[in-house]
């Protein structure tokens, strides 16, 4: 109660950036607010219920001590979250059961998903994360092919919500063609999961800095 500085969310400021924004990436493409690090440091509990009285039904952490904490805040039934970062075996079963969805960025979190929801009898909803170029986690081609496998035999045990992969540096121009070369490995990898017999759920690539200056990187979810 003693801070020397506060931050204020003024409601019609928020209200003005989702209109920009949605003015930008077009009527179709889901927006999901990521929420990490306790907002931005706007608070959970007073940023969460106002972009949700705003029309925002996703939200996305970083990990999931983040997502119990947004999920105690949701007031709209039909709000979703995502974590986009490490999920723990116990995370995964907390997630599994409250219906959260979390990121599948290697084989390993995959065999532990479907572990988890096998023993728990419950569906895990994960998004399959693809390495395109960004180089720090995603699953590979050489790797899709055993991935698409298990999920055939997991059934309605995983279900693929999502197919996503993060865009290195797309905040700046010197990156334009990197960026281009990872959404054409985007596309190659997606046609070869679906060729596999994947249902690839969401397809989802930018970042606001991609959705801002990367129109075509737009897909389903931004």
């Amino acid at each position: 109660m003693f801070e020397t500085s506060v931050i204020e969310i003024d409601a019609s400021a928020l209200r003005a950036n989702l209109r920009f924004l949605r003015a930008q990436i077009g009527p179709k493409p889901i927006l999901c607010s990521v929420v990490k690090g306790n907002a931005y440091g706007h608070g959970f509990s007073e940023f969460i219920p106002l972009a949700e009285s705003m029309g925002v039904r996703w939200f996305a952490t970083a990990n999931a001590n983040e997502a119990v904490r947004v999920l105690s805040f949701l007031q709209a039934p039909a709000s979703h979250i995502m974590i986009m970062g490490d999920v723990p075996d116990e995370a995964q079963e907390w997630a599994i059961r409250h219906g959260v969805a979390f990121w599948v960025t290697d084989r390993g979190r995959l065999e532990r998903a479907l572990a988890i929801a096998t023993r728990l009898d419950l569906p895990a909803r994960v998004h399959l994360e693809l390495e395109t170029g960004l180089h720090r986690t995603g699953l590979g081609a050489g790797e899709l092919e055993a991935v698409a496998a298990r999920l055939h035999e997991a059934g309605e045990r995983v279900v693929v919500e999502g197919t996503c992969t993060h865009f290195a540096g797309a905040e700046s121009i010197g990156n334009y063609h990197r960026i281009q070369q990872q959404r054409q490995r985007f596309d190659d990898l997606c046609a070869q999961l679906c060729a596999l017999g994947v249902d690839l759920g969401l397809q989802h690539t930018a970042c606001s800095a991609a959705a801002l200056t990367e129109p075509g990187t737009t897909f389903d979810l931004v």
